[in-house]
């Protein structure tokens, strides 16, 4: 046996422990797994529980801790859905101040952040904070704003700082603050020409105030979106680099809003012009204030159903500001105790994954599915081959795992990995996680052996 023979043959013993046919059944389809020449430069942990029990069938090197990706994103999930339920929902408070005098606010309009991750997010196209404001401000028929209008926040902004510099700026590295709004993305439009020769940016939507571009984007023969954005919080120039595909009429990259607040009242100040309300901007000092409108977030189990579905970085992270506004990972393992689960070996630097300092070991991760796995909400969430899109790379060369396999993703660079649930022909139900970490094989390759790995599992009776 090549990798850590000990660990393997043990593995082995387990199985027959288990019964003869169960071991003849799996143990050569995880050696098969494990002996694939194409992974031998990888880092494999692998455990799985039956539901029914919580009985563990198999634990290959799960107490190893490993990079998992976006599956960190099952931990703020699971204890925001357990700890506040599936009906929360974030509020954001608007105020004035100075009172109404004939159409006029006197004063300031004042918003009171909650941390929510929804204001006009594209995954939930009907809260529109900024049309039901405007909304508002003409139902009472105001005409003119004689002050300013006001974000409350009080935080810094905080990067982790595990982060990688070309991440920060990118969408997928978008920052939860304080106030967010549009997923704290905007788009950078081009269009590109011949291979070799610069790409034109056409626009900024929406509009980044106090931010200027510098373009250093080519077109390229081949390949998608190559660009990448540098810059950070406190920058004044961000820098776009890499290369587009050639001969595009139009092509968006998207990058991550590093100061929402200002986007927001940049763009919220346009829609009130063309409403007829006028921003005076004067600073009148009024400090008694009266509530205007209160802004209710999506209820929490739909922003689980988007953190994991379509895994949502942005969404993880305010979760798990809001479990934790200070010191998650302390938090969380202390969550994770109190339902019996072992946290030797968890590194958490952030709540959605992307830093790569994060470790957990694959038998942490498999132990809270079997705890949560009545968390229906939680479960939900979670993607399913066959009609999300993001597991039909297993299915490709095994349909069998169509409506069986209901796991959450992650990946990046030498990484993927998968957890969640397996549904086996005779209705068994299994918890399981997968993680590899460093293989340096084409990622086809790797997810036809983790298909082929669990197909085998399908069959367990």
């Amino acid at each position: 046996m090549r990798r850590n023979p000990g660990l393997f043959w043990c593995t082995w013993g387990i199985l027959c422990l288990l019964g003869t046919s169960l071991f003849a059944q799996f143990q050569t389809g995880l050696e098969n797994f494990l002996n694939n020449s194409s992974l031998k430069n990888a880092v494999v942990g692998i455990t799985i529980r039956d539901c029914s029990d919580g009985k563990e069938l198999l634990n290959y090197q799960g107490q190893l801790s490993l990079r998992p990706a976006s599956v960190a994103k099952l931990l703020p999930s699971a204890w925001a859905l357990e700890k506040k339920g599936a009906d929360f929902c974030y509020e954001t408070r608007v105020f004035y101040s100075g009172g109404i005098r004939g159409q006029a606010i006197a004063g300031d309009v004042v918003i009171v952040p909650s941390g929510d991750p929804t204001p006009d997010s594209r995954y939930f196209p009907d809260s529109r904070f900024i049309r039901k404001l405007v909304s508002v401000l003409q139902e009472k028929q105001i005409h003119t704003i004689k002050g300013r209008i006001l974000i409350q926040t009080e935080k810094e902004v905080n990067i982790p700082g595990s982060w990688l510099w070309e991440d920060i700026s990118n969408y997928y590295g978008a920052l939860c603050h304080d106030f967010n709004y549009r997923d704290n993305t905007y788009n950078l439009n081009f269009t590109t020409g011949a291979a070799g020769t610069p790409a034109r940016l056409l626009s900024v939507e929406p509009e980044v105030p106090g931010i200027r571009f510098q373009n250093q984007v080519k077109a390229a023969v081949a390949g998608g979106d190559n660009a990448w954005i540098f810059g950070g919080p406190y920058s004044e120039v961000f820098y776009v680099k890499g290369t587009l595909p050639a001969h595009q009429a139009f092509f968006q990259v998207k990058g991550a809003m590093q100061q929402p607040e200002n986007c927001f009242i940049k763009e919220l100040t346009v829609r009130l012009a063309e409403a007829g309300i006028k921003i005076e901007g004067q600073n009148p000092e009024y400090p008694e204030r009266e509530e205007l409108y209160v802004y209710t977030s999506p209820c929490l189990e739909k922003i689980v159903f988007h953190t994991n579905k379509s895994s949502v970085n942005l969404f993880a992270e305010a979760l798990g500001r809001l479990m934790a506004p200070l010191h998650y990972e302390n938090a969380v393992k202390k969550w994770l105790a109190e339902q019996g689960i072992d946290t030797l070996g968890v590194i958490l630097k952030d709540a959605c994954g992307l830093s790569p300092q994060n470790a957990i070991p694959a038998e942490t991760i498999t132990h809270l599915l079997y705890v949560q796995r009545n968390n229906a909400a939680w479960v939900h969430s979670l993607p399913v081959a066959g009609r999300d899109g993001n597991l039909n790379v297993y299915l490709r060369h095994h349909p069998d795992l169509k409506g069986k396999l209901c796991a959450k993703t992650g990946s990046f660079s030498g990484v993927r990995c998968l957890a969640g649930y397996l549904t086996t022909a005779s209705g068994k139900r299994l918890a399981f996680t997968l993680l590899v970490n460093n293989y340096t094989c084409p990622v086809s390759i790797l997810y036809e052996a983790v298909g082929t790995f669990l197909s085998d599992w399908v069959k367990y009776k």
